[in-house]
């Protein structure tokens, strides 16, 4: 009896936590570490350096009803004869009018689970 109590709390505060990650407005607690300022049906971009060997990649999330991700792709760029900078670039489309975020993560897969390295913020107005 001990055993199924215990287990059922254990459920209900995963299932709370869960429940208070997911869904809402698409903002978040965090500071934008930048704002980007657009209007309905435009596409714009946001670009971040990466380094493949380290196998850390740039995940996105952000409000589907609000934004859409027409392409996410990577991007290189010679710096001189012997250097080249990989850059992972996303391409978005504003859907309707209101304030959104994106949250990009830079993370790598492990059999332990994730691990990230970087969370950025990124605001959008969409007028």
């Amino acid at each position: 009896m001990m055993k199924s109590l215990l287990s059922l709390v254990l459920l209900l505060i995963l299932a709370t936590c869960l429940m208070t990650g997911c869904g809402g407005d698409g903002k978040s607690d965090v500071e934008p570490v930048e704002t980007i300022s657009t209007g309905v049906n435009q596409e714009f971009t946001i670009t971040r350096q990466f380094d493949l060997n380290s196998g850390f990649i740039w995940r996105e999330t952000y409000n589907e009803k609000m934004l859409e991700l027409l392409e996410s792709s990577i991007d290189t760029e010679k710096k001189d004869d012997t250097q080249v900078i990989l850059f992972q670039v996303f391409r978005f489309k504003a859907l309707k009018k209101g304030k959104t975020e994106i949250t990009l993560v830079n993370r790598r897969e492990t059999l332990q689970g994730p691990i990230i390295a970087q969370q950025e913020v990124i605001s959008v107005n969409i007028k």
